[in-house]
């Protein structure tokens, strides 16, 4: 307990520290992965996760390959978000609005990822580099500390399957005849990122 409350309590005063590793993929990964990870994606206001912010997370959390829980919110960071970024999510200024703040939602989503914030589970996501400096670097600024091990769907798809045009989400998932409900919002993606994940470990 007094690991998880030194994790999951932000100092508000200082800046938090968070490591980000990718899990080496072996037969002592996949045998975890089988039994519990997590599928995790943002949207956010751009690329670069020091000056830019997110304004949608989605996790969801597998146990044997099944989607068991999910965790999703619009956060109201406090920015602007630009007519280019709405037309890629279809996120726009009027429904962050009344959002949450990020000190609300990242306390939720702390309970939900306690886990995998001390290395316990892992963390999937699509070009996981990407969500995974977003996700640090917010926690980092909001007082929180966290270890946390990931894998990177895109990488790992690029092990396993030969001869895709590209490794887009969206492609990655055809091949597998998964279907993205609402593709571009946190939710859905990290469900589908999930899928794939479940997908590669079993693909011979």
């Amino acid at each position: 307990m007094e690991l998880y409350s030194n994790l999951l309590i932000p100092d508000v005063e200082n800046k938090g520290v968070v490591t980000t590793k990718p899990v080496v993929i072996n037969n002592y990964t996949i045998e975890k992965l089988k039994t519990r990870y997590i599928a995790f994606d943002t949207e956010t206001t751009g690329l670069n996760p020091s000056r830019d912010r997110i304004i949608e997370l989605g996790a969801v959390l597998f146990e044997n390959g099944k989607c068991v829980k999910r965790f999703q919110s619009l956060v109201n960071p406090g920015v602007f978000i630009s007519a280019r970024v709405t037309a890629v999510n279809n996120i726009t200024n009027s429904m962050i609005k009344n959002a949450p703040t990020e000190e609300v939602v990242y306390s939720e989503l702390a309970e939900f990822l306690k886990d995998a914030y001390n290395e316990q589970t892992i963390i999937c996501a699509h070009n996981a580099r990407f969500d995974m400096n977003f996700l640090s670097e917010t926690l980092m600024r909001l007082g929180y500390n966290a270890n946390i091990n990931y894998i990177d769907t895109l990488t790992f798809a690029k092990q396993k399957i030969k001869g895709l045009y590209n490794y887009k989400q969206d492609t990655v998932a055809h091949y597998f005849d998964i279907v993205n409900e609402q593709a571009h919002r946190a939710a859905s993606d990290a469900e589908t990122c999930g899928k794939i994940l479940w997908n590669l470990i079993e693909e011979k």
